[in-house]
Formats: structure tokens, sequence, C-alpha cells
């Protein structure tokens, strides 16, 4: 999908290129409210004149700039993470940004799948923004890039919500501080992982960081916006499109909650002796797991008793994975401009996902869109078709 000018663009790493701690002046928000509490913590990586890449779906040239920021982690305990902001050649020269997109990724498994590694894995989602003339922001979450020490929070939609709009306030305030002059029009968008990311972030821009942020548009696709309902419908299909996403959930709830399951209850061998290996650890992207379990089949890498949903061991589970469904005590603005797509076919998040999320919108009385036409494939197929969609009828004109 793109080909690198500079195969230098790869020394973007945090332990490659050394970071320039920016004395920032704060940035202020319509209504007079700071975006961040202390700008003088934000690191952003010197800009690399030379370090250019050329990207086929957005059909320009444009830099990359690797930064870290303060925010916290899902127990909401502070910590440093990493994101990337991507500039095009015009915005530079002109020191003006008419529109920024908050991109927020879909799922991934391995750490160079990250948005800050800069692989083609995660890339292209990322740029259909940039094509339309907008700065994007992506952040690499809890678990990759700068915290890449720890267990990802796969799937905890508002902790990876508060990580982005971080991400995307400190951009804002270092582009403010470099004297770039900012519009207030802001996407906010992504698939999948992304999807559910991208409606948890509307619902705490309009709760936590009310003031702080404000979204122009929302667009998500085949999000998991109800973990519960997705658990019930892995187990009723039995198979899954990406059989990695079923032991990642467990394995990240386990981890990050500590609920003390064994692994050798849960799974069969040899996925059982390898889940820090195969998956904590990172090393592995989804393909390559399916390959190391050998099969789509839940029955053959998962035991009976994590198998079914009524089981007490299960419900045990299932509910701190309720804690994730974050619509319960959030009234949304009225003039919400929201976008849900989401294909009837998808075989890894089931389209009732979207189904209940728009009827959720509308019953607070948000003309939300709800789209199943569109994307017709499964679900890696339809990503593609997101992308397409997004860049070419969502903002067309925008």
């Amino acid at each position: 999908m793109k080909k690198y000018l500079f195969a230098a663009l790869l020394l973007l790493s945090p332990f490659a290129i050394s970071l320039s701690s920016v004395m920032a002046q704060t940035y202020v928000w319509k209504n007079g409210h700071a975006l961040m509490e202390n700008p003088d913590s934000i690191t952003f990586v010197k800009p690399q004149t030379g370090l250019q890449v050329y990207d086929s779906v957005s059909n320009a040239t444009h830099f990359d700039y690797l930064f870290t920021y303060p925010t916290t982690d899902h127990a909401g305990k502070p910590c440093v993470m990493s994101a990337v902001l991507y500039l095009t050649p015009e915005q530079r020269a002109s020191k003006h940004i008419g529109k920024m997109a908050m991109y927020n990724h879909y799922t991934i498994m391995s750490s160079n799948e990250a948005p800050g590694a800069c692989s083609e894995a995660s890339f292209d989602l990322q740029v259909i923004a940039l094509g339309k003339g907008m700065a994007v922001v992506a952040a690499d979450y809890e678990g990759f890039g700068a915290t890449g020490d720890r267990v990802q929070a796969y799937c905890f939609g508002e902790a990876n919500a508060r990580a982005s709009i971080d991400a995307l306030l400190a951009a804002r305030e270092w582009l403010t501080n470099q004297g770039y002059t900012l519009g207030d029009s802001i996407l906010n968008y992504g698939y999948s992982q992304g999807g559910q990311t991208s409606m948890a972030a509307l619902k705490l821009s309009q709760t936590e960081y009310r003031g702080r942020v404000h979204f122009t548009k929302t667009i998500a696709g085949a999000g998991p916006y109800d973990l519960r309902l997705t658990y019930r419908k892995f187990l009723e299909w039995q198979k899954i499109g990406q059989p990695a996403v079923l032991p990642m959930t467990l394995v990240t709830f386990n981890e990050l909650y500590k609920l003390g399951i064994n692994y050798k209850n849960v799974f069969y061998e040899p996925l059982a002796s390898n889940v820090k290996s195969w998956i904590v650890s990172k090393k592995f992207n989804t393909d390559e797991f399916r390959t190391l379990v050998g099969s789509d089949s839940i029955a053959k890498y998962m035991k009976p008793l994590y198998c079914d949903s009524t089981t007490t061991e299960m419900e045990y589970v299932l509910g701190y994975v309720d804690r994730m469904r974050f619509t319960g005590d959030w009234t949304p603005d009225a003039d919400t401009d929201v976008k849900l797509y989401h294909s009837m076919n998808d075989d890894i998040v089931a389209p009732e996902n979207s189904i209940w999320m728009h009827q959720w919108l509308t019953s607070k009385g948000v003309n939300a869109v709800l789209d199943t036409t569109s994307l017709t494939g499964r679900h890696t197929q339809s990503g593609q078709y997101f992308l397409l969609y997004v860049m070419s009828v969502d903002l067309m004109g925008w």
C-alpha cells in the first residue's frame, strides 16, 4: 500500500532517536479550559525533514512525529504513553491546520503493528484522513510503544479512548507551541476495536473531557460495543474468523484484573503452555497466531468449561467484561454526529453490536446513522471497504 522513500523512517523508535522536551505554553479551548495540566511533560521527536513517506492511499508525502505524553492507564494510574502525529508538507509550510483527525486503531497483536511502529499493517486506516488534508493523531494504547512492557488493554474501551484523547490534546498543545494555528474541527474514527474506542471517546468528550475536546464527527465501524453480547456470539458460532480475539480477551481480563485463572483450565495444549510467549509477548500477529493454534474452531483450543456462557467460571469472567459497557451513565448531546458501519456478514464482531448501539443512541435523541449495506463482506474485508467509504463518502466535502 505504501512505499518508503527513506527506509530510515523505521528509526522513528523512541529508542533510536533522542526525544526533546518541549516547554509548552498552554493551549486554551473555546471556553477557557486548559487542555493539559502539565504541558511541560510532553516530548516530541525532533522534526526530521529528510524522513518523508509517500503513501499510495493518501497519495501524498507526509511527515511523522513520534511522541510521548502523560495520561493514565486502565486502572487510572498516571503513566506515559506514545503516539504518532502525521502532518502534510502543506501543513508544515503554512503552519496552519484547519482540521484534525483522531484515529483509533483496530485489533493488533504484535508490537510492530502499533501506530508508532510505522508498520504497513496498521498504516492504511490512519492516513485516510491525511489524504483529505487533516493532520492525524494515532495513539499506541496501553501495551504498545512506550508501554510495550505491559499487557495490552485489549478492548478496554474507555481506557484506550482516554489514551487517544490525551494524545490528541498533547499534539494540539505542541503544535500551538510551535506556532501553528488550529481549527476546531476534529474527526474521531476507527474500525473494530477502534470503533469501540471511537464511541468510548465520544462519551468521554461529552463527560470527563467536556470543554477540553469536541468531536465534530465520529465514524465507527464494526465495534464490539457490548462485549458480553460479542462473547456470547463467539460461543454460539463456535468458529471465529480471527481466532486470536477470544484468547486475547480472556488473557487481557485475567491479567489486568488479576482474576487468577489458570490457563491450563481454559485452553488445550499447546496454547495452554504458551499464553505468555504467543499472546502476552506481542511477538506474533493474528495470522501467525492462527497458524500456531492450527484452527478457527473454538473447541479445538478452548476447554468446554469456558465454551459455555452459562457456567459459573464463564459468568465470573463476563462480570468483569460488563465493566466495559460504557453507555449506561451517559446522555449524548442531541447534536452528536455519528455514523456507524457494520456488515451483516461479519464473522468476528456480531452486527448486533452496531444495531444495539444505534438503537441506544436514537433512544437518547441522537440522529445517528447506521449503515449495514455498504459493507457486505466478512470482518477483515469490510475493514478495507470501511476505509474507502470513509474517504469517498463521509469525508467528501468535509
